[in-house]
């Protein structure tokens, strides 16, 4: 330790090499840390700022008591990381944002089950094994309803929304290997999301709440400040704050919420992880989700998050990368692409934040 007090060069061990593993590496790197990525592919986003690089499988054990040997802790970019490589990983370094959070984000059935455990209320819900339980659960909650795996599903995959029964019938030969949930449809007014950070100490800071925009299941925009009352907003960071202490969580953790027209709060899903919603804090707040990340998990002093301009993210899909460089010439918007190699339709290949206080 020197006159900097806590601050010291550690290597961060970050499983996942997509643009969130990039940019928590970016973050790192700014802190004077140092990054090792365990990788995938080599030519994934991430791996092109990272100090070190292990590439393999998720089941190769060597490979991550390798990768767990080499840092001086871990964190991940994704909750779809096996729990059982975090097990191994586990018993050389301290991982972050911890196992129970990690487990219970990772599957969309154990995750209602918590938080309605918690006395937090989210739309209705039932597991769905079979067609006939499909059609009997669509029934009772009434059209539309959504179905969804449990586990793996992201920016609209593994998922259908059912219309009616006529929708429904279409089921009938259905894959059911495969673990599945049922939602109800919701009176929706509008989707908010917030990202909250917790120390080890339990004590937590809040990034400002987001209002979100999907197209086809996928997030479009996000914009802060969200357009709430004062009451949701305190009612917001109680929930999220009530979660992330039962989960245990020391890093950062997003939770996404249903506002309904009747001003009714419903936790929707959980990502104990930097999210895609809170992508305006690089260029709208003084420190990032990433910094704030690095910050809590280095054991560095923590920021009181500002958001210094209103500030809208408009994330860049597919094709759309290649209409990307007008945004160079507008003085309000700051551009990030990930630097994927391969555009395909539906993939996130970079976003922009556009200052709204012009």
């Amino acid at each position: 330790m020197n006159r900097l007090g806590t601050l010291s060069k550690r290597v961060i061990g970050i499983i996942g090499s997509g643009q969130l593993g990039k940019m928590t590496a970016i973050a790192a790197i700014k802190l004077g840390q140092k990054a090792h990525i365990f990788a995938n592919a080599k030519d994934d986003p991430a791996c092109s700022v990272a100090d070190s690089l292990t590439v393999a499988d998720f089941s190769d054990r060597k490979a991550l008591e390798f990768f767990a040997r080499s840092v001086d802790l871990i964190t991940i970019e994704s909750e779809n990381v096996p729990c059982n490589a975090i097990d191994i990983v586990s018993q050389n370094v301290d991982f972050y944002p911890g196992k129970k959070a990690l487990h219970i984000s990772q599957n969309r059935l154990r995750e209602k089950d918590f938080i309605r455990n918690l006395g937090i209320r989210t739309a209705s819900y039932k597991s769905i094994r079979n067609y006939n339980e499909l059609l009997e659960s669509s029934k009772a909650f009434g059209y539309p309803t959504r179905l969804k795996t449990t586990e793996m599903g992201y920016d609209g995959k593994g998922q259908y929304v059912i219309e009616n029964d006529s929708e429904a019938k279409q089921f009938a030969s259905f894959n059911w290997n495969t673990q599945y949930i049922l939602e109800a449809g919701v009176d929706l007014l509008k989707e908010i999301s917030i990202v909250i950070a917790r120390d080890r100490n339990g004590k937590v800071t809040f990034f400002p709440i987001a209002e979100n925009h999907h197209v086809d299941g996928i997030l479009d925009t996000s914009t802060v400040p969200a357009r709430i009352d004062s009451k949701l907003t305190q009612e917001v960071q109680q929930t999220a704050e009530k979660i992330a202490d039962a989960l245990d969580v020391i890093g950062i953790l997003a939770i996404e919420f249903f506002v309904t027209e009747s001003n009714e709060l419903l936790v929707n899903e959980l990502a104990p992880r930097p999210h895609n919603s809170c992508h305006w804090s690089l260029d709208a707040c003084n420190v990032s989700q990433f910094e704030q990340l690095v910050r809590v998990i280095c054991r560095l002093p923590v920021q009181e998050v500002i958001l210094r301009f209103p500030c809208m993210t408009k994330n860049i899909i597919g094709s759309d990368i290649y209409d990307s460089y007008r945004y160079l010439s507008n003085k309000k918007a700051s551009l990030t692409l990930y630097g994927k190699k391969e555009v395909r339709d539906k993939r996130k290949m970079g976003h922009v934040n556009i200052d709204l206080s012009y």
